[in-house]
C-alpha cells in the first residue's frame, strides 16, 4: 500500500512539474521550449536579404529558428503565414494594400501602414510590425542613350512624347505589373498616354534594368532600391503625379507568435529602423552587382551595426 502511494505521489509531482513548466514557456524567452519561429521571404534580392537578416538576429539572440527564405511571392507567402505554416516576412505596404486587399493606392507612407496594419489585424490576427524608412516603390527609368537623345527627368516628359505620336518606345516590364491594379494600364492612365502594345517587352521579374542598360528596350519599370540601376547607369524619371504607392517593407508577424514572444517588436525595431533607401541600395548592389552571398551580406550588415555578437 505504501508502495502504490509513493508511486502516485510520484505520478503527481511529476505532473505538477510537468504543468509548471509548460506555464513557464509562455514567458517570452528564446529557447523556452515553445515551437520554433518559422521565417521566411519572397524570391527576389531584396526580400532574401531581409529574410537573412531575421534569420541571423534571431537566431543570435537565442531563438529557435527554421530558415525558408525565398519560399515564393505573395501569392504563395499569403496562404503560408495565414495558415501557419510561415511565421514572419517581410511585407511592403503597397503590395498589401493593392494585392492582397484590392484598396487603392496610397501615396502617403504612414497612411498607408496604419490601413494594411488595421485590416490585417482584424481579419487575420497578423501584425505589421515598424516599418523600414526604405520606400521601395515603383520607379520608371530610361537607357542613358534615351536620355542623352532627350534629357527627360520627369515621367509626364516621356508621355507628352509618346502621346504626340513620336517614334515609339520599347518598354520592358514583367508580366506581374502588366496585370496589377496599380500597373501599365492605370498607370497609363493616370499620365494620359499609352504605350504601343507591339513595343512590349515581358521579361522575367528583375531583368528590366539589363534588358534597357543594354538598350535592348528603352523604358523599363523596376524597384526604387534596385542596385542595378546605377549598374548599367538609368536614369530614374521623377513620378511627378504621384502615382506610385508607397512600398516600404515591414516584418509581419502571426498575432500567436508575438504574443509567445513579445519581445520581437523591439527586435524587429532595432533592425527595421536602420534599413533607409541607401542601405538597401547598398545591400542589393553587394548580392545583385558583386555577387556575394546573401547570408554573407546580412551577417556582415548586422555585425557592423552591432546587432549580433559573431
Amino acid at each position: 500500500m505504501k508502495k502504490k502511494c509513493k508511486m502516485l505521489s510520484f505520478i503527481l509531482i511529476a505532473a505538477l512539474l510537468a504543468l509548471a513548466l509548460t506555464g513557464c514557456t509562455g514567458s517570452g524567452d528564446p529557447g523556452g521550449g515553445e515551437k520554433p519561429i518559422v521565417v521566411s521571404s519572397k524570391t527576389f534580392v531584396e526580400a532574401i536579404i531581409m529574410g537573412n537578416l531575421t534569420v541571423e538576429l534571431l537566431r543570435d539572440r537565442g531563438y529557435e529558428v527554421v530558415d525558408e527564405v525565398g519560399l515564393g511571392e505573395v501569392a504563395v507567402m499569403r496562404p503560408a503565414i495565414t495558415s501557419g505554416q510561415v511565421d514572419v516576412y517581410w511585407e511592403y505596404t503597397g503590395t498589401a494594400l493593392v494585392v492582397v486587399m484590392g484598396a487603392e493606392a496610397l501615396a502617403d507612407g504612414e497612411e498607408a501602414f496604419q490601413k494594411v496594419k488595421k485590416w490585417d489585424l482584424e481579419e487575420n490576427d497578423l501584425v505589421w510590425l515598424d516599418y523600414a524608412p526604405a520606400n521601395n516603390t515603383h520607379v520608371i527609368f530610361i537607357s542613358s542613350d534615351l536620355y542623352d537623345q532627350y534629357q527627360w527627368t520627369k515621367i509626364s516628359e516621356l508621355a507628352e512624347h509618346i502621346g504626340q505620336g513620336e517614334k515609339p518606345l520599347k518598354m520592358s516590364l514583367p508580366s506581374e505589373w502588366f496585370e496589377r491594379q496599380d500597373g501599365l494600364e492605370p498607370f497609363e492612365n493616370h499620365y494620359g498616354f499609352q504605350f504601343d502594345r507591339s513595343q512590349l517587352q515581358f521579361v522575367e521579374l528583375g531583368l528590366t534594368y539589363e534588358s534597357v542598360g543594354r538598350e535592348l528596350a528603352d523604358v523599363g519599370i523596376g524597384d526604387a532600391t534596385e542596385g542595378r540601376i546605377a549598374q548599367f547607369g538609368l536614369h530614374v524619371l521623377e513620378d511627378d503625379q504621384q502615382f506610385f504607392p508607397a512600398y516600404n517593407p515591414a516584418p509581419v508577424i502571426r498575432g500567436e507568435v508575438l504574443d509567445t514572444y513579445p519581445e520581437l517588436e523591439e527586435v524587429f525595431k532595432e533592425l527595421s529602423s536602420l534599413l533607409d533607401a541607401d542601405t538597401l541600395v547598398e545591400l542589393n548592389k553587394k548580392v545583385a552587382v558583386e555577387g556575394m552571398q546573401p547570408e554573407a551580406v546580412a551577417k556582415d550588415f548586422l555585425l557592423e551595426k552591432g546587432l549580433v555578437k559573431q
